[in-house]
């Protein structure tokens, strides 16, 4: 289920007031919602330390065709696909956004 605007604002009053941790209670204000997609779009599309935006020249973008993601591409050659352990290398970007960013410059 896609989630809607009223629901990100909603979601955004509810970590307010409860902090990033409570779940499963904030997921009792958003029906139809449960505490892991409440998590999940928080640290994956809300939360203020995410960033959002294309993916800059330190961080190996954003020309195409890529220069390839250096800083994926050496995690990558040292780590493997480990994304959780990659995105501690990577601040401000999520393990998800990481590994499309990968699949997507692999594919190339």
């Amino acid at each position: 289920m896609v989630w809607t605007p009223e629901e990100d604002a909603k979601l955004l009053r509810m970590v307010a007031q409860y902090g990033p941790s409570s779940w499963s209670q904030i997921a009792q204000h958003l029906p139809g919602r449960v505490g892991k997609q409440c998590r999940e779009r928080w640290h994956n599309h809300l939360s203020p330390e995410v960033k959002t935006e294309n993916f800059t020249e330190e961080e190996g973008g954003p020309s195409p065709p890529f220069p390839f993601d250096r800083l994926i591409l050496q995690a990558v050659a040292e780590h493997g696909t480990k994304w959780a352990l990659i995105v501690k290398l990577i601040p401000g970007r999520t393990d998800n956004a990481i590994k499309n960013r990968w699949n997507s410059a692999t594919r190339k």
